[in-house]
């Protein structure tokens, strides 16, 4: 149960427009015979208009502007029908060559995108209601310049503190399909895969698309940031938001350059024993904060480790993510590693887990952080 809250808190955390096509055919054609001065429509809409002026005032047999007509009508009856059938064509033409309404036309038009779970996702050209389950993608909203449009997060989404502010719908693993529905989003952004299973379905019924994010690396967190800038027409500010978070991190690798790595033991938590694995962005994360994470060839992203496993991998640091959204909990190295090389040199760090469990911006401070606690002295020089 303490692994599953900690988790919650932290990381469970071609557009195509469908438009109609115009044609190129004007919609009347006007010529103009020698000497009567009269208009001749050649046009099928002069037809309708006839037709129905005719009808309108008994001429349903003939037309009384016709060669043939032999019997013409009364004057007046003749010009109202001129009139008329003139006042029909340009409310036709009008009609047929009005350029489309904007508004209407939103409504039909959808771009598709690719998720980072390789689903197809359908999206409007604009998105104003967005709906986040995971506290990091909440941090990316409001760091790309997005955050005025974020109607519902979770109940751990805390920052920045306007997130405080937005409807909650619940936890991260088990949000409230009731209430999400009814803030209408157009967008619901699910941090893992794991979290579609329960209620994409119910989600799909209601045409709310879901978007998943699935990163593995630094990196892929940076192109995270990005995509979902572009998503929400913020892409200048995500580009820069992302550049800046590069170069941070190059100024991190470019110190420790000359520095050996240190085996590092990256605990999930105590009790029961997890850490991260193979598919773990942390695992990268350690590696470029000047580490090497001893479980780093261990299948999956989050596995749970045993303790004779974790006494024979023998680290000479241990990272406990602590302080943060946990509070208290994981601050203490689990038993299995208590006679470990990292306890007996004093080489346990204790860094704030929102900055090492939640990818998104602020996972910088945490690997310069991590970078300075394996390797003080590349800092000081």
């Amino acid at each position: 149960m303490q692994l599953l809250n900690a988790r919650e808190k932290a990381f469970r955390p071609h557009r195509e427009f469908f438009s109609r096509k115009r044609s190129r055919r004007q919609p009347a054609a006007f010529a103009r015979s020698k000497g009567d001065g009269i208009l001749i429509f050649r046009s099928y809409l002069w037809s309708l208009a006839a037709s129905a002026a005719r009808r309108r005032f008994g001429f349903a047999d003939r037309n009384p502007f016709s060669a043939e007509s032999k019997a013409p009508a009364p004057l007046w009856k003749a010009g109202a029908l001129q009139i008329l059938a003139i006042a029909t064509l340009i409310i036709l033409v009008s009609a047929c060559s009005q350029r489309p309404n904007q508004k209407y036309f939103s409504l039909t038009e959808t771009r598709e995108v690719i998720d980072e779970a390789g689903r197809r996702v359908i999206l409007p050209p604009r998105i104003d209601r967005i709906v986040s389950l995971a506290p990091n993608l909440t941090e990316i909203v409001y760091a790309v310049g997005a955050g005025d449009r974020l109607v519902g997060d979770t109940d751990y989404c805390d920052f920045p503190a306007e997130a405080r502010n937005v409807t909650k719908i619940g936890d991260t693993m088990h949000p409230s399909i009731e209430r999400i529905i009814a803030l209408k989003p157009q967008i619901v952004l699910v941090s893992t895969a794991s979290q579609l299973e329960n209620f994409t379905r119910q989600l799909n019924e209601q045409k709310i698309a879901v978007y998943v994010t699935n990163p593995r690396s630094l990196e892929e967190i940076f192109r995270s940031i990005e995509t979902l800038g572009d998503l929400f027409g913020q892409h200048n500010e995500a580009t820069r938001l992302a550049g800046d978070l590069r170069r941070r991190t190059q100024a991190v690798e470019q110190a420790l350059a000359r520095s050996k790595p240190v085996k590092v033991f990256y605990q999930v938590s105590g009790e029961p024993l997890y850490t991260i694995g193979r598919d773990a962005y942390l695992t990268d994360l350690v590696k470029r904060a000047g580490g090497t994470s001893v479980t780093a060839d261990v299948p999956t992203a989050f596995p749970r480790f045993s303790d004779d496993a974790a006494l024979a991998s023998r680290p000479e640091a241990i990272i406990l993510p602590t302080g943060g959204s946990m509070g208290t909990a994981n601050s203490t190295v689990a038993v299995a590693l208590k006679n470990s090389p990292a306890v007996l040199n004093s080489r346990v760090y204790r860094i704030n887990d929102d900055h090492l469990s939640r990818p998104g911006p602020r996972l910088v401070d945490g690997l310069e952080e991590m970078a300075r606690a394996l390797h003080p002295e590349a800092f000081n020089r």
